[in-house]
């Protein structure tokens, strides 16, 4: 069966790698603690902006579309080290951070 659907390309290889990070991020929250998931995230963030910035560009649009357009060059590497330094935030202060994003238990 043909669709004429567009796909992203390279979306493929990423899909499996994405969905065993988000069993790995939910068996954290469900079965270690709110601040291990907390972490297990920040370690994403920080993957997702080495993929990136190996990448050289960072791709943004609709999901499940081909991209609309990339940022690169100098405004790439500073997007990606900002997401690496709030990944590492979270990962070094996820009391903070859940605080921030209100996962914490009130």
């Amino acid at each position: 069966m043909n669709t004429d659907k567009p796909q992203a390309n390279g979306s493929g290889e990423f899909s499996l790698l994405g969905f065993a990070a988000f069993l790995v991020i939910v068996s954290l929250f469900m079965f270690v603690s709110t601040k291990a998931g907390t972490r297990g995230v920040g370690v994403c963030v920080i993957v997702g902006a080495l993929i990136q910035q190996i990448s050289g560009r960072i791709e943004y649009g609709w999901e499940d579309r081909p991209p609309s357009g990339y940022i690169t060059g100098w405004a790439a590497a500073v997007l990606n080290l900002v997401f690496g330094i709030l990944g590492l935030a979270m990962v070094i202060w996820p009391d903070i951070a859940m605080g921030i994003l209100g996962w914490d238990k009130k």
